[in-house]
């Protein structure tokens, strides 16, 4: 419940700052809407193969290196709250792997290491696509 208070003042606001014009405020606000309306999040119900899908969509945009600094914060975000909000949707093999890359991936935006959130992003898509998700 607090989350979705939270994203009903966000999303506006980064929607507000879109229409101003500022290039990074529209990457924002395209990423963060986009995000919001797949399966996963908002109480959307989500199967292994859409975790997978998604998980892996998030990762190539941390892998890009196009993202400003908010708009990885961001994608950080959504991806943390998919893997953690979703872990079982994940098969169990590679649960504590994803939950450990995903702080890793924390600590190394939070330091500024633009490299160690590449490697995390990057050991992240391995064990996505390293395993079967189940019905795929």
């Amino acid at each position: 419940m607090h989350k979705t208070k939270i994203l009903a003042l966000v999303v506006p606001a980064t929607l507000a700052l879109a229409a101003c014009g500022s290039p990074q405020a529209e990457q924002q606000a395209e990423t963060q809407a986009t995000t919001l309306d797949q399966p996963g999040f908002e109480d959307r119900s989500i199967t292994p193969v859409e975790a997978k899908s998604e998980a892996l969509e998030l990762v190539d945009h941390l892998e890009s290196g196009d993202l400003d600094r908010t708009a990885t914060a961001d994608v950080l975000e959504d991806l943390d709250r998919l893997i953690n909000a979703n872990i079982v949707a994940f098969p169990e093999a590679i649960r504590g792997k994803l939950v450990e890359d995903v702080t890793s991936a924390r600590s190394a935006f939070e330091n500024n290491d633009e490299q160690g959130l590449k490697v995390a992003a990057e050991s992240i898509g391995t064990a996505l696509t390293g395993t079967q998700m189940p019905g795929n």
